[in-house]
This record gives structure tokens, sequence and C-alpha cells, in this order.
């Protein structure tokens, strides 16, 4: 070995080289974390939808910063690289979109790329009946009533198995709109207005548990109507469930008093003592089983409950007025009349 050889092996790495070296590893440790999950969603769990505005004069950084203020993303440098390396920074329309944090770069740059022009919003509140749903339209000017009914009664709902039994009359897309805060864009048509509802109401009923209730779809969406008129907590919802599934297969009436206020030409929210003789085919008291139709529209927690009633021996049941936590479920008509003489009723 010579001399030359042997000084070039012994000789250490000079300060410089270990500065460079430390430099490149914060470099690479740098882009990694730029590019940890790529494109992946902000907060996949968090499907809350908002509208975001992009204004007229709002440039690509600018538009990035406040997504990230938004929490939409969660990455403002690999968007904007995203952005640049599609060779769109310069493309995305001024507009309203309906984001999420659980949508990917890609979802959210699509979105930016095809803006939609001013949106609005409307929620319809669990338990809403069909005549409530038409009066919101009306005041928030998303369509006439007489477009609504209109709809209500011919639009196509063929490629919906779980509809079949909806009569043909002003009854029949009742508990088939889900209950839910929509986003659209404004002078969106009825017709697609009504889609998107059907729509999102078949999303939540293809994820629902197995049916162990024994009913009919349409008759399951008829108990969950029900119960949504009842039940005052989830906890309870499965519990209102087996009352109703257990008179049923006993061959008692239903007497469940939102029916009677849903057959009413009258708008009340409460029964008087005459109410109960009120004449209606929806009046569960004077008539056997379920009524013809769904009384309203369930949200997903009532669906459930539908789906899979609690197994009890309950037959009645009345709200609690004293604690006002719940309702009080009784095996015996004389242990709901104990309850009832003991909490005032």
């Amino acid at each position: 070995m010579s001399k030359k050889q042997s000084a070039f092996q012994n000789k250490k790495p000079s300060m410089r080289t270990y500065i460079i070296l430390l430099v490149l590893v914060f470099a690479i440790a740098a882009v990694v974390s730029i590019f940890a999950g790529s494109g992946a969603p902000a907060d996949k769990d968090n499907t809350e939808k908002m509208v975001f505005q992009v204004s007229a004069g709002e440039n690509a950084t600018r538009i990035t910063a406040r997504l990230k203020e938004a929490g939409i993303i969660d990455n403002e440098l690999f968007f904007k690289l995203y952005l640049k390396s599609n060779k769109v920074e310069d493309k995305l329309r001024v507009g309203n979109y309906v984001l999420s944090p659980s949508m990917t770069t890609e979802e959210i740059v699509y979105e930016l790329l095809n803006g939609v022009g001013e949106m609005t919003q409307f929620t319809i509140p669990e338990g809403y009946t069909l005549r409530d749903i038409a009066d919101l339209f009306v005041a928030e000017d998303i369509m006439t009533a007489d477009t609504f009914w209109h709809l209500v009664r011919t639009y196509d709902i063929s490629d919906y198995a779980f509809m079949q039994g909806c009569p043909d009359n002003d009854h029949r897309l009742e508990g088939f709109i889900f209950p839910d805060t929509y986003f659209i864009a404004k002078h969106t048509a009825p017709e697609k207005i009504f889609a998107m509802m059907l729509e999102r109401f078949a999303e939540v009923w293809n994820a629902l548990p197995e049916n162990k209730s024994g009913l009919s779809d349409y008759d399951l969406v008829i108990l969950a109507s029900m119960i949504e008129s009842e039940a005052k907590f989830d906890s309870e919802r499965a519990t209102i469930a087996s009352v109703y599934m257990n008179r049923k297969a006993k061959g008692m009436y239903m007497q469940c008093d939102a029916t009677i206020l849903y057959g009413m030409t009258e708008r009340k929210t409460q029964l008087l003592y005459s109410d109960y003789k009120y004449e209606t085919i929806y009046n569960t008291y004077l008539h056997a089983g379920f009524p013809p139709t769904p009384i309203g529209n369930p949200g997903k927690q009532s669906l459930i409950a539908a789906c899979q009633p609690e197994k009890t021996e309950y037959l009645y049941y009345l709200w609690d007025r004293v604690e006002n936590d719940g309702h009080i479920f009784s095996k015996t008509y004389q242990e709901h009349v104990n309850h009832s003489n003991r909490l005032g009723y």
C-alpha cells in the first residue's frame, strides 16, 4: 500500500462535510414531510360539508391559504405543488364549491376547476312531513308548492326497489325524503333537488344493518316514521320500536298519537281528548295495524331502530313528565295506568 493511499484512508471527514450531510438529511426529511400522505384527506372522518367561495382576483396561493384556514386541507405546500405539477394553478374558477375535509386533494382540485355559481342550502329536520317540506321550499324560494306536489305525484321512482308500495297520491314520497342539509346551486332544477334527496335516502338505506324486524321495506319505513315522531333520545328508539312490534304481534291497535295529527286537515301539534275519535284512515286508535303510509320522514337512527327493534315484552309507554329524561315503558295495562296516575296524566 502506498503512502498516498494510506493517507487518504486515514483522512477524517471535515466539519464542512458533516454540515452538508446534515443539511441533506433535513432536506430529505422536509420533502418526506411535504409529501407524507400525498393527496390524502385532511380528516377522512370529518364529512362536514361547507361552502367555499373563490372570488375574482384570487390567485392559487391565496386560495390554498384559505383552504388551510378552513381545515379543508392540511398541507399547503403539497397542494400548491399539486396545482403546479398539473398546470392548473391559473385555471381555478370563480364560484362556490361544496367541500369537505374528507375529500382528497384530487377531489378538491376537480371541484375548483368546475365553478357552479352562487350556492344556497336548506335543511330538512328529522320527522318533517311532505307538507312541512313544501312550506319550507316555498318560504326559501326553492320551488313553488305546485311544482313540489307535481313532483311528489309524478317523480320516477322505478330505480328504487325499497319504494314499492308507495300510493299514487300526495303521500307517495312520504318517508323517503331524507332529513339532511343540502347544498345546491341557486336556480337548480326542482327535479335535480328531488333526485338529490332520494339518492341521499338510498345511500343511507343501503348502509342500514340487517333487517331483523320481519317487515317489508315499505312497512319498515312506516315504523321508522312512527319511531321518529315519538322518540326523544336515540337510546329509546329501539325500545319504542319493540312496543309497536309487540302490539302488532298481539293484534293490538298501534295507538300512536302522531298518526292522528298526520291525518288531520288542520295543522296541529297537540291533541285534544276529542281528537282521538277523529275519523281518518291514519287514526291508529280507530284502525288496526300500521297507518297506510309513513307519517313523516325518518332519520338514520329511527331507520336503524326499525331494522333491529329491541327484544322486550313492553306494550305501553308514556313520557316521564316529572324527570323529562325519556319514556317509561310498561308490560301490562295496569302497570301503565299506575305510571300514568303517578305522573299526573
